[in-house]
């Protein structure tokens, strides 16, 4: 087993911390990350291109730590101009990290996890072939975690429910092959597999593994 690259043991240290401080995200980069290796796995992602998207996927919500925090936690639905803010957290996740060494790739992946296929996404309205693999990836593993979590204005979706709403966006909001792929390895209960036991019981429901 090679090692783990300095860079990559401190940023999983680092959002840990950061994600900490919100009981409504508590252990989402991990998760993300965790399930995002585990599709690129599935789909024959080289080797070479892991610790990228690793580093994407644990770093994919940066930018929404310079946002108000107030913001984030109000129990309704973002109106217009809120949503709007939020929806800069992409471009600040990519200026914040684009010119530090080794977070290329994580800051590329950063800029675009909220485009989709269907070029309706943001903040570049990229098209399928624009949008790299670590993106494709996060955008469907970061939808799925937000869907099952609860958030102060709405419980989260069942599971299944959340499985269900993945495939119905699958060529539009999302790349079919990696909903494909997501909710195979979710149905088998292999989505879990890259997961130590202490983080499973630290920061997976005991319903989403149930519903395996």
């Amino acid at each position: 087993m090679n090692p783990v690259p300095p860079l990559l043991l401190t940023v999983r240290a680092l959002t840990s911390v950061i994600d900490a401080t919100d009981p409504f995200t508590r252990g989402r980069s991990l998760r993300v990350s965790r399930y995002a290796l585990r599709v690129a796995q599935e789909l024959g992602v080289p080797e070479a291109d892991l610790n990228g998207i690793e580093l994407g996927a644990l770093l994919h919500d940066l930018g929404r730590n310079a946002l108000l925090h107030d913001v984030l936690q109000r129990a309704r639905p973002l109106d217009t101009t809120e949503r709007a803010m939020v929806q800069t957290h992409a471009t600040i996740g990519w200026e914040m990290l684009k010119d530090i060494p080794g977070l290329e790739e994580a800051a590329e992946i950063i800029y675009t996890h909220h485009e989709r296929p269907d070029g309706k996404g943001y903040p570049r309205s990229l098209h399928a072939d624009q949008i790299p693999i670590g993106a494709r990836l996060v955008m469907v593993c970061a939808a799925y975690d937000a869907m099952i979590e609860d958030r102060p204005y709405r419980r989260g979706l069942a599971p299944r429910a959340a499985c269900e709403e993945l495939r119905r966006h699958a060529g539009t909001q999302f790349f079919p092959d990696v909903v494909n792929a997501f909710v195979q390895l979710h149905d088998s209960g292999k989505l879990w597999e890259g997961f130590t036991r202490e983080e499973l019981e630290l920061y997976v429901r005991r319903s989403d593994l149930a519903a395996a």
